[in-house]
């Protein structure tokens, strides 16, 4: 039999390109991971955000350096040949209900559908990092920490705490690693026509389906409660 012409690279794994833009823009995100089908995911996160508009199938572009953050928009990403989903909820800036909710809702899904999810969140502020992984809705592994600092918190069902004098990206990117997931470098984007995914030249080939949740119907929902 021939040999193959052609050399079939790795999935893409962890977190380093995650982390690298964020760090290039403003160290501040709220996202989680959810081993379902993006279909499950979405379906249950439109369900909790019952007042968001669920986009599916949304375009994808690619991303610029002219582009702007912030929008009210949870990306809902498939990445390609991996079983996992990636939730993006906030990025570049986070919010007090931001950094609670992802970890709210990984331990939600895990519980729903059976399965493995994590919570991850960053604050620029502080430079606090930490993460939360559910199975089963249970939590098996915590852990939050300065960046380049020692733990402040690290719990877990099955393992030991690693011996590590400072905590960095290294650590982070072992993690994500290990369970197989993988964070494209990506942000939504709308205007008055639309809404569309942004996903960098480094992830442009795992973004295999974006759906996205917009958030703007919620929010209007809220002012009208407050009132």
């Amino acid at each position: 039999m021939a040999a193959q012409s052609k050399h079939q690279e790795s999935p893409k794994l962890g977190v380093k390109d995650f982390l690298d833009f964020v760090y290039d823009t403003q160290a501040e995100w709220s996202v989680l991971a959810v081993q379902a089908p993006i279909e499950s995911v979405a379906a249950e996160l439109a369900e909790m955000h019952d007042a968001a508009s669920w986009l599916h199938e949304v375009p994808r572009r690619e991303a610029g350096d002219e582009d702007t953050m912030g929008f009210p928009l949870i990306a809902i990403v498939q990445v390609k040949d991996n079983p996992w989903t990636v939730v993006y909820h906030e990025l570049c800036t986070v919010s007090e209900a931001g950094l609670k909710v992802v970890t709210e809702e990984a331990e939600a899904l895990s519980s729903k559908l059976d399965t493995r999810a994590i919570s991850f969140v960053g604050e620029d502020t502080s430079g606090a990092v930490a993460y939360k992984l559910f199975e089963g809705g249970k939590i098996v592994e915590e852990a939050e920490w300065e960046d380049g600092g020692e733990f402040f918190t690290f719990k877990s069902k099955v393992r030991k705490q690693p011996d590590l004098e400072t905590v960095d990206d290294e650590f982070t990117d072992e993690v994500f690693r290990a369970q197989g997931i993988y964070l494209p470098v990506c942000y939504p984007q709308a205007d008055e026509e639309g809404a569309w995914l942004m996903v960098d030249k480094i992830s442009a080939t795992c973004v295999e389906r974006a759906d996205l949740l917009d958030m703007r119907g919620e929010e209007e929902e809220e002012l009208e409660d407050e009132e």
